[in-house]
């Protein structure tokens, strides 16, 4: 035999239990004899009855008492040198009762995790048995993710059962009410629990974070001051770090910086890419609760931002320089309110060091705060008096200010002013739009004059905030700014004249700002800018054109919105041909800009034509012939000369009518008539350059008001195009001259109702096709799209 057959079998948790039990009855009955044997002695020794009092008894009496005495003190000396194995047994039992507790709970989380195993179990065969079949690898794909996320969540339960049953233990019986008072599912937080730190779920994060470099590192804890589960957009990602300078050093790519750092952190899960229906790439990350809890807690040890007791950042920037403007959860501070009620109580204590030398420089008058300091410490609530002075004065050092869930951000305009040093300036809304949005609102803009002093911003963001009518000209002093976000400022009616003073902005947003009515020429001045979105076209005196905009020589991306019916798209494509480096474009069209009734389409308007032509033809017959007769009665001729005359008098009406509109058939034709003039009027404004238009590789058109093209929308001029959108408007169809063929591979077509178009010329007009959205469009018909009103290649080869 071999020496493994010798080897017993291993031990089940059962079995060790079990032996553990029995172990612990046979001490426990061996403590029962011992107590009772010392019971025993000790009754032998001390014997019951009446004593008498010392003062009675007589001197012999006395003497045997003592006697007792001294025996019994032996005996007692006797049992206590029994009792102590006895106290030894019971410690031991008390640990093998933890033991047994333990190994009970182990069973409990066997028993527990069955059912999630075996859901793993079933993950992996279906994973292997799909790697075996070609047709399926998108399937394998999507059991890849599936299995990732039970992973996660088994990792999850098995934390709970650990943080549970340390609570549970004899020595945490204060802290059972934590957990017990929580909602089923809801995950308990792990910030500063010693038990989690020292888990193997934290130590495999904190590797991932030290396999990092010092730029990658500062990126990811920017994730740590989110709320659990919130959606992160890469635009906001893009902001943060440009403003922080985390991407686009040394003049790198800023967007390849932004995708390879994503992809990194996506590569070792420390992030989850939050993927949306009808998107092909991911807008929005997330980090996992078990993730996030070990960002905090690298975040507050690195001085990154400041976090309380459970982990959520406070607007303290005393130990760092960077601060959080989060809604005040919890009372004022009680010194402070304290001091609002004019009881100091620590107005006869010992002053810090620090507040001394602050009442020196005249920043405190006769133990009262100046208002200055008091309108700091209602913005920030500071927990201790000596925190608000020391962070009064290391205000200018301050680097990063963001609004995370504040609504009203009103600064003091004297702490303002102050921060000389601030390079990230997040004052709007950050939060994705898909539900109902924050409402942000100041209620005075004065204390926007602070920017003259801030030299080092380089990220200004008011995104959403209601209550700025117009940006004040010390705007255009901040030398540094790369990025203004002024997305969704509805009250914004006008921008600075000199903001052509921004030499080194790069991306400028003004989305959403429907009321602004005055765009000034100086834009382009903008040597540098990159992406401008939201340019208004309106008919305003002097203000900015596409022309102007054409003298930009870093353009890349530009959305426009049309205010006005005298924008002439066919005219614009002369403008665009001037663009240097345009690649991204995007025009939609207002109300302003949408034409009136004049303007119907071709089709009502041939109607109206043919009715009136039908009308005066035969008018014209009638007329003739009348005319004839009355004639040829007038000179006395017979009858049958009268029939003639009349015969030939409705002929040359007949030929008159046709030589004006080609008689009752050639009226239908007029319409084709008026298009093919205005197609060779429309040929004589084409652009001539054409290098603009070649290198735009994404073009995006919303509410389009003709139901004709554009005449420089066809293949021949837009040969880098591989990304075509068309969203809502009276379009009819595209244009194909000679038969060449589009090389996009993207084609979005949404809400067309004139649009034609069927699945075979789509293949044969786009033979490059690979991803085809065709929603609410009833006219393009035999597209082999999905519920969701898509179709994607490979999908379909497969």
């Amino acid at each position: 035999m071999s020496s493994t057959d010798d080897e017993p079998p291993p031990l089940s948790i059962q079995d060790i239990n079990n032996i553990i039990t029995n172990l612990r009855n046979l001490l426990t009955s061996d403590c029962a004899e011992a107590e009772i044997a010392v019971a025993t002695n000790t009754a032998a020794n001390n014997p019951t009855g009446n004593e008498q009092d010392g003062s009675n008894r007589t001197g012999n009496e006395q003497d045997g008492t003592n006697k007792q005495d001294g025996d019994a003190n032996q005996a007692q000396e006797t049992n206590d040198e029994k009792k102590e194995p006895l106290y030894e047994l019971g410690k031991l039992c008390k640990e093998l009762d933890y033991m047994i507790r333990s190994f009970q709970e182990l069973e409990n989380l066997k028993k527990s995790l069955r059912e999630p195993f075996e859901t793993l179990e079933a993950n992996v065969n279906d994973i292997v048995s799909d790697l075996e079949k070609d047709e399926l690898r998108k399937q394998v794909q999507h059991n890849l993710r599936v299995f990732r996320n039970n992973i996660t969540r088994v990792k999850i339960l098995i934390l709970l059962q650990l943080q549970a049953a340390s609570i549970n233990s004899d020595g945490n019986r204060a802290l059972q009410t934590t957990f017990a008072t929580g909602e089923a599912g809801d995950l308990p937080h792990l910030y500063g629990e010693r038990i989690f730190e020292n888990s193997y779920y934290f130590k495999e994060i904190e590797e991932k974070y030290e396999g990092l470099d010092v730029r990658q590192k500062l990126c990811l804890l920017c994730f740590s001051i989110f709320p659990e589960n919130a959606e992160i957009k890469k635009r906001f990602l893009r902001f943060w770090w440009v403003g922080e300078n985390l991407i686009a050093r040394n003049g790198n790519d800023e967007m390849g910086d932004l995708n390879d750092t994503l992809t990194t952190f996506v590569e070792k899960r420390l992030i989850e890419p939050v993927l949306k229906k009808n998107r092909l790439q991911p807008r929005s990350y997330k980090v996992t609760p078990i993730v996030r809890s070990c960002l905090i807690h690298f975040a507050k040890k690195e001085g990154f931002f400041d976090y309380d007791q459970d982990g959520k950042p406070i607007m303290d920037f005393s130990s760092c320089n960077k601060a959080c403007m989060v809604k005040s959860e919890r009372a004022t501070a009680s010194w402070f309110a304290d001091y609002l009620k004019g009881n100091d109580k620590d107005g006869n204590s010992e002053k810090p060091k620090e507040q001394e030398q602050y009442e020196e420089q005249g920043k405190l008058l006769q133990g009262k705060l100046s208002a200055d300091l008091v309108k700091l410490q209602m913005l920030f609530n500071f927990p201790h008096e000596n925190t608000l002075i020391r962070a009064s004065q290391q205000i200018d050092k301050l680097q990063t200010l963001f609004n995370l869930s504040k609504q009203f951000p009103d600064l003091p305009t004297e702490w303002f002013s102050k921060m000389t040093g601030i390079k990230v300036l997040y004052l709007g809304r950050w939060e994705a739009t898909a539900g109902q949005a924050r409402h942000i609102e100041v209620e005075d803009i004065e204390f926007l004059k602070g920017f003259k002093n801030m030299k080092n911003l380089r990220l200004l963001s008011l995104q959403g905030i209601s209550g700025i009518p117009k940006l004040p000209t010390t705007l255009c002093k901040l030398e540094n700014l790369r990025i203004l976000d002024l997305r969704a400022c509805h009250d914004l009616e006008k921008l600075p004249d000199r903001i052509g003073s921004l030499k080194k902005l790069t991306y400028l947003d003004l989305s959403e700002c429907y009321l602004l009515d005055y765009i000034p020429q100086q834009l382009n001045k903008l040597s540098e800018l990159q992406v401008l979105k939201g340019f208004v076209i309106l008919e305003a005196k002097n203000s900015c054109t596409l022309d102007d905009l054409s003298e930009l020589p870093s353009l890349r991306k530009l959305s426009v919105n049309v205010n006005t019916t005298k924008f002439n798209i066919d005219e614009a494509g002369n403008a665009l041909a001037k663009f240097q480096k345009l690649e991204k474009l995007r025009i939609a069209w207002g109300w302003g800009g949408m034409p009136g009734k004049e303007d119907s389409t071709l089709d009502s308007s041939s109607e109206q034509q043919q009715s009136k032509t039908k009308k005066k033809q035969a008018s014209s017959i009638s007329s003739a012939a009348a005319k004839a007769s009355t004639d040829k009665v007038n000179k006395g001729e017979d009858k049958g000369n009268r029939e003639r005359s009349a015969v030939a008098a409705a002929g040359e009406a007949n030929s008159k009518t046709a030589k004006l509109g080609g008689g009752l058939r050639g009226t239908a034709n007029i319409a084709l008539m008026a298009k093919k003039w205005r197609r060779l009027s429309m040929k004589e404004r084409e652009p001539q350059n054409l290098e603009g238009l070649e290198r735009l590789v994404k073009l995006d058109l919303q509410c389009f008001p003709r139901s004709e093209p554009p005449t420089w929308l066809v293949p021949r001029k837009m040969k880098k195009l591989t990304n075509l959108s068309i969203r809502g408007g009276r379009l009819g169809y595209l244009n194909h001259e000679d038969g060449q063929k589009w090389n996009a591979d993207t084609l979005r077509l949404k809400f067309l109702v004139n649009f034609k178009m069927n699945w075979k010329e789509m293949q044969q007009r786009f033979p490059n096709l690979k991803y085809l959205e065709n929603l609410r469009c009833p006219r393009i018909t035999f597209c082999p799209c999905d519920a969701n009103g898509v179709w994607q290649k490979f999908v379909q080869s497969k």
